[in-house]
């Protein structure tokens, strides 16, 4: 969210606080978002004075009040307006839905109750295994109580988890991650139906499912059951800006196993066909990857195809870091809302075509590292910039022939992020530097000629 606090602030009727606070007792994520920004110390800009917001007689719309006029706002303009960049259309659309159907009354149908067992360790059983992870929530802060259903792992230096399979110098990294997109732990009522073939597993609507990112995690399991030879890492806080792979990516070149790491791959993607290219914004993976990793995939019997429309997961933690970084489709469809469901049918059939793939084949052709004729061009400043003492964590990284100034903010207060910013603008202008500057939600980029 934008840090410009405007001279406006943003009320709710009762009406629409009542809404938000069953969706977010749904664990619907946007309703968490939206009801932050009547918090005392929110922080948004507010350029279009909007003074108040209620529930509106048209659907898929807010009334918003400017300047006194009551006007009907649709949800997506005003969720883009607020929280640009940081809320999907997907999760715009979920919650839409179920504001829609709170609003109107509308029934919900669920399929059959599911009785989940007393839990058996079966890796080589996708669906058992998925329903065992998935009968409570594990928001960010309850992620180790996920390793009952997991094999013995090792914990890393910043607090993830991972297990080395075959070569001791692994090339692969596959990962998925532990926590669930929501802020209160809650138990799940699942259930069952059938559709065309195939089955689905769905809550009563109340909570998400949490197969973003159970469903990968079965896969890995499943995977490492099989002895696919490979580093299998399991994420903490990936629905908190991915505060586990962050973390690693910093300490990357300080950690022997990694150093021999081509590709990472990352199954937590929803639906079923995306093998994907880009993340925020950047190419994290070479079409000639992508497109083998496609073609591997069809001994299973998986159409998987390049998607260059990814947003955030793990492996976009990686990309100054690891050649070919990917996220793949693993079935799940309108994650962080009470909607969330899971195509297990699917589920299992990428659990058996992945333990068919020739991993260690996949070509690496996307370049990292850095350009010694930029480094060599800007030697005096890079100099200096490593002599500064920074309140902010700060390197050099490269991409595919392009040297970047990386600016970590996640962990970072206002004040610390304002001096720093500050010092890096006071020496880019001594050295007479006007350059490109790309933002993440965690950190940001600078490019260097």
């Amino acid at each position: 969210m934008a840090q410009e606090t405007g001279s406006i602030r943003v009320s709710y009727s009762n009406e629409l606080i009542e809404i938000l606070k069953k969706l977010e007792g749904e664990n619907n994520y946007l309703s968490f978002e939206l009801l932050w920004m009547i918090e005392p110390d929110a922080k948004y800009h507010n350029g279009l004075k909007i003074s108040k917001v209620d529930v509106s007689k048209t659907s898929w719309s807010f009334d918003v009040t400017i300047g006194g006029k009551v006007q009907p706002m649709k949800i997506g303009q005003y969720v883009r307006y607020f929280f640009k960049n940081i809320i999907s259309d997907q999760e715009v659309v979920s919650f839409s839905k179920l504001y829609n159907k709170l609003k109107d009354g509308e029934p919900v149908e669920l399929g059959t109750p599911i009785e989940v067992g007393e839990f058996k360790y079966n890796p080589k059983d996708p669906r058992s295994t998925f329903l065992s992870m998935v009968t409570k929530t594990y928001p960010y802060g309850h992620d180790e109580e996920v390793l009952q259903f997991l094999p013995k792992l090792e914990k890393d230096l910043v607090g993830n988890y991972y297990k080395i399979i075959g070569n001791r110098n692994p090339t692969t990294m596959f990962t998925s991650h532990l926590d669930t997109a929501d802020r209160k732990q809650t138990d799940t009522k699942l259930f069952s139906f059938i559709e065309k073939g195939d089955e689905y597993i769905v809550t009563d609507r109340s909570t998400i499912l949490g197969a973003d990112d159970k469903s990968g995690i079965t896969v890995m399991l499943y995977m490492m059951a099989h002895n696919v030879p490979g580093l299998y890492y399991f994420f903490i806080g990936e629905e908190r800006g991915g505060i586990g792979s962050n973390k690693l990516s910093r300490i990357y070149d300080e950690v022997d196993y990694l150093k021999n790491i081509q590709r990472c791959v990352s199954f937590d993607r929803r639906n079923y066909h995306s093998v994907i290219t880009q993340q925020m914004g950047r190419k994290c993976c070479s079409n000639e990857f992508g497109t083998a990793l496609c073609k591997e995939y069809t001994k299973g019997d998986m159409s998987l195809s390049l998607d260059p429309t990814g947003i955030y997961t793990d492996s976009a933690s990686f990309i100054d870091n690891i050649p070919e970084c990917t996220n793949i489709s693993v079935g799940y469809f309108h994650e962080h809302t009470g909607e969330e469901y899971q195509n297990m049918t699917f589920l299992i059939s990428l659990c058996e075509a992945s333990i068919k793939v020739n991993w260690s084949s996949l070509p690496t052709k996307r370049k990292i590292g850095l350009d010694q004729e930029i480094l060599t061009k800007n030697k005096s400043l890079i100099s200096e910039i490593k002599k500064s003492v920074f309140a902010l964590d700060t390197k050099i990284v490269g991409d595919e022939g392009r040297v970047f100034l990386r600016v970590d903010m996640d962990e970072s207060d206002i004040d610390s992020i304002h001096d720093g910013l500050s010092l890096i603008n006071n020496l880019l202008t001594k050295y007479k530097i006007n350059p490109d500057v790309f933002f993440s939600e965690t950190y940001l980029k600078i490019e260097l000629r």
